[in-house]
């Protein structure tokens, strides 16, 4: 949504609460509903809140759940009516208008459909397509349509046309392939530049799940540490109310953090360790 959509959405928010029989909600938690619509274009979130008041006739929505249903409306296809778009431009005489990441999982499954085994590469394009589809919706990047353009110029304003109709493409960039010439070393210059962007876009999106990955197994090892430690101060007061004498484990030992809890020392290398997210 941009600035401009805030009263539209405002007054959508304030429709749909009210056939739930409830208020507008105050000024932080609209702060919440529009950081986390914010990715999503003001059309895909009016569809959502209408999605939902369809099909919840009891509960009102909360900012997650409409987020989600809007991750789920972005306009890529399933899996299964992904891998028969691509099939088609396996036809040089069609044209195919894909997404990003249809076009990519065909990439990777091209070779083995190559060698005759459809099976097999329908079920690696499959795999691939979904795996990407999730990384790209949890990373709430829009879906990007691209043309590729077949010789045959019926079938491609036929397919131009039909994209323009179902907001895939704009009619502006649809208008100029329309009527023009078909194929051409332009077109294979555009498809190897598209195709690196969308190596680049997951590339990114993977270092970007690594970090995360990085930093959340940081914090349940410091969350860990700081159970163990007060565990250990619990033991301590014990042993000192009681007049026990216990073992003291040096905080520079390898294994003090477990001798701490009476369990036996690890060595350095340990298991932990070579489970550490994004290590080998």
């Amino acid at each position: 949504m941009t600035p401009a959509d805030k009263s539209e959405f405002g007054q959508l928010l304030a429709e749909t609460l009210a056939a739930y029989g409830k208020p507008l909600p105050e000024a932080t938690m609209v702060k919440a509903w529009l950081a986390n619509l914010a990715p999503f274009p003001m059309s895909v979130v009016r569809a959502a809140m209408q999605a939902y008041r369809d099909q919840n006739g009891e509960f009102a929505p909360v900012p997650a759940g409409i987020a989600m249903r809007c991750k789920l409306l972005d306009g890529r296809p399933g899996a299964e009516e992904a891998w028969a778009i691509a099939l088609r431009s396996q036809d040089e005489a069609d044209t195919v208008v894909w997404t990003a990441e249809c076009a990519a999982a065909f990439a990777l499954a091209s070779p083995i459909l190559a060698l005759g085994d459809e099976v097999g590469a329908r079920m690696a394009f499959k795999e691939a397509y979904v795996r990407m589809v999730a990384a790209a919706r949890a990373d709430c990047v829009p879906a990007t349509w691209s043309v590729s353009i077949g010789w045959d110029g019926a079938r491609r304003d036929a397919a131009i046309s039909r994209a323009v109709v179902a907001g895939q493409l704009p009619a502006p960039a649809a208008q100029v392939m329309l009527g023009g010439p078909a194929g051409g070393e332009a077109d294979t210059d555009a498809a190897r530049a598209q195709l690196a962007k969308v190596r680049q876009l997951l590339a990114d999106g993977a270092a970007m799940r690594d970090a995360r990955r990085e930093a959340a197994f940081d914090a349940r090892v410091a969350a860990e540490d700081a159970e163990r430690l007060a565990r250990a101060q619990q033991v301590a007061e014990y042993a000192m109310q009681h007049g026990l004498n216990l073992p003291k484990a040096s905080a520079a030992s390898p294994g003090a953090r477990h001798a701490a809890n009476g369990i036996a020392a690890l060595p350095a290398d340990t298991s932990l360790q070579k489970n550490r997210p994004g290590r080998l």
